[in-house]
């Protein structure tokens, strides 16, 4: 009989919502995507479409992700719940099994009346989720297509033209199948770890790549979109500026390597415990870094500026992409009735506090680019108030006039994004977490000028009742003094007031989630 019940409401929703509402949602991520773009005031950077986006809508400053690595981070998103809601700290996780009351974002929107689909990678993280790219969230089968340059073919993994990389690979998924391996992703990575380097320049196309087909598939998908009577919610997920640094040549021509500038302060910050940091082994894996290089024993230079340029390179590679997009949403008179949101998964670490990749709670690593756009949005506005990535779940239901489950952490920015200056939203402080060592938990909250982080330990986690006696360490930052994190202020006499505010705040949230968490 419920199951019954259900099907009628969700019939129900489906009539009256596609007769009453018509905003379609573009939902673009980028992976590893930090603010390094010209719109957030890097002037270095060749970024035009992600500044063409920000002048038609709202973007944030001081976005943050909840936990600084993809699987987390995705996961928070997609199901508008911190990591100690939905269960998922880990790459391995999957959140239909350690929190199946949960439901996901396109789900929910499926079930009152959108047609979803997917295109790319990384909407949710590979190993974080269910079968299909989570099937439950698409109207559509996932489907992956491989890259393809039409002069040189396919890239060896989906990623390398070089050509050493492409002579041995197949010498090396043989000797993967002598070794006993018969699974062919197992064969496959088994040669993947021993040939992969962290960059690339080849000269082929932009579909040589894998973003350069995903942004051909979506221009396609979403001139087949645009005919259907019903709304949709659509989800483009990059991967890069993902590792390894690979992109057609002539994006690595925008940027001479010889004037890219390295990070400032590349140390650890005085009298901080080790656990603050890590070795950036997501890097040490590929072929080209020493895997002896670490927080004591810096990148060479020359190496360091290779890296960034890769990066570079990668950014506005994918910001050709996302140009492609706009200019298929304009072309097919979607402009008017679809809703933009793009997002990065987290920051990333470019060799700031002796660090490569994300995986802590420093500015770099959990700070993200955040643009809104879209009918009844403001154009060209700037917000420097602190939100969190889980907020874009209930922001886009109220947006296109849904409920939201109550499962949802976050809350909506639509007055901060609406047409009307003077409506706000109550937010103060964003939350962001990270693990260490399996029984330590960091939690951070950024403010508009501070950062104050906890560190406690005894497996803490707001499961769980707080308790002063888990704290281990505490952090503290002062962006307008001092931008680049080199001082930890917590202990400094003059801020003694501002720790004690600020931990208030912290334990109150903290709390807060734990009765929630409790009660759900």
């Amino acid at each position: 009989m419920l199951k019954f019940l259900n099907t009628i409401f969700i019939l129900f929703s489906t009539i009256v919502f596609s007769q009453n509402n018509k905003y379609n949602i573009v939902f673009i991520a980028f992976d590893d995507l930090k603010p390094l773009l010209n719109c957030y005031g890097y002037a270095q950077m060749k970024t035009p479409n992600f500044d063409r986006l920000a002048t038609k809508g709202v973007m944030f400053t001081n976005a943050h992700v909840q936990q600084a690595v993809c699987g987390p981070s995705r996961t928070s998103v997609m199901t508008g719940t911190y990591p100690d809601q939905n269960k998922v700290w880990d790459l391995k996780t999957d959140f239909r099994k350690s929190a199946p009351q949960l439901i996901s974002m396109p789900e929910y929107l499926k079930n009152q009346g959108y047609y979803t689909q997917i295109t790319g990678k990384k909407i949710y993280h590979d190993g974080s989720c269910a079968p299909g790219h989570d099937a439950k969230s698409w109207s559509t089968p996932y489907k992956l297509n491989n890259p393809k340059d039409k002069k040189k073919g396919r890239p060896a993994f989906r990623l390398f033209y070089n050509d050493s990389i492409n002579k041995l690979s197949a010498k090396y998924m043989q000797e993967a199948k002598k070794s006993g391996l018969k699974d062919p992703e197992a064969i496959e990575y088994y040669a993947f770890k021993k040939l992969m380097i962290s960059t690339e320049s080849s000269v082929v196309s932009d579909e040589g790549y894998e973003d350069g087909i995903y942004a051909k598939e979506a221009v396609d998908n979403l001139k087949k979109l645009a005919k259907k009577k019903q709304p949709f919610f659509y989800a483009i997920g990059f991967s890069r500026p993902h590792l390894p640094f690979n992109a057609p040549k002539k994006y690595w021509d925008l940027y001479d390597r010889n004037s890219i500038a390295l990070e400032k302060f590349q140390k650890l910050i005085p009298e901080t415990p080790s656990f603050l940091y890590h070795n950036f082994g997501e890097l040490r894996v590929y072929n080209d870094i020493d895997n002896s290089y670490s927080n004591q024993k810096l990148i060479p230079e020359e190496k360091q500026k290779e890296l960034i340029h890769g990066y570079m390179a990668c950014v506005s590679y994918v910001d050709a992409q996302l140009g492609k997009i706009l200019d298929a949403i304009e072309q097919n008179n979607l402009s008017e009735n679809t809703i933009i949101v793009i997002w990065g998964d987290h920051g990333y670490h470019l060799g700031d506090h002796t660090m490569w990749n994300k995986h802590s709670n420093f500015e770099q690593a959990t700070r993200i680019p955040l643009i809104f756009s879209g009918p009844n949005i403001s154009k060209n506005k700037i917000v420097n108030q602190p939100v969190e990535l889980l907020d874009v779940f209930p922001t886009l239901f109220e947006l296109v006039g849904l409920d939201f489950p109550k499962h949802v952490d976050g809350i909506s920015l639509k007055n901060i994004l609406d047409l009307d200056e003077f409506s706000s939203v109550e937010k103060d402080f964003a939350l962001s977490q990270y693990p260490r060592h399996g029984d330590r938990m960091g939690y951070s909250i950024r403010t508009e000028q501070y950062r104050y982080t906890e560190w406690h330990k005894n497996g803490y986690n707001t499961s769980k009742e707080y308790k002063d006696q888990n704290i281990e360490y505490i952090e503290l930052y002062d962006y307008e003094k001092d931008a680049l994190e080199t001082v930890n202020l917590a202990k400094d006499k003059n801020y003694s007031e501002l720790v004690k505010l600020l931990h208030e705040k912290l334990v109150k949230h903290l709390q807060t989630l734990n009765k929630k968490n409790n009660n759900l």
